[in-house]
């Protein structure tokens, strides 16, 4: 009796997960399609130039690694461009960090005020890409680290 019944709960259970399977199959069809793409790894964490690690393994504090705030002005940053390059070269989709390990935001956020809008910048770079990427017609992808 009791094998029957752990028997019929595997064969609902197999059948939960072929229509998970089947589902993430579907959705992820396009990526294995697309085959080439863009990562953008880029953040706050470039002006000491040492790792996108670097607050986590030199262990920074913040009154050391807030400044950078102050420093972050990209003003030749011409994200356009970067769409229009990676579209001539064939690529299909671009992820862009907009969060980072160190918990710097690449957009204007209501939860915090470690963000590029809050920098010389005053810009909101996600806003900028998405709306970039989506003229060139490139999918858009955003990486999003929720370890601060």
């Amino acid at each position: 009796m009791l094998s029957a019944v752990r028997a019929r709960r595997n064969a609902r259970m197999g059948a939960t997960m072929n229509k998970v399977v089947e589902e993430r199959t579907r959705r992820t069809e396009w990526y294995r399609e697309a085959r080439f793409g863009m990562f953008i790894h880029w953040g706050l964490y470039a002006i000491p130039a040492r790792g996108e690690w670097v607050r986590s393994e030199e262990r920074i504090p913040n009154e050391q690694y807030d400044p950078y705030l102050q420093e972050f002005n990209p003003s030749a940053c011409d994200i356009r461009s970067w769409m229009r390059a990676a579209k001539e070269a064939g690529i299909q989709y671009v992820v862009l960090t907009a969060k980072h390990h160190d918990g710097f935001c690449l957009y204007d956020s209501a939860y915090t005020d470690f963000k590029s809008t809050n920098t010389p910048a005053g810009r909101d770079f996600v806003r900028e890409y998405t709306e970039a990427a989506r003229e060139f017609g490139l999918r858009v992808g955003l990486y999003f680290s929720i370890i601060d």
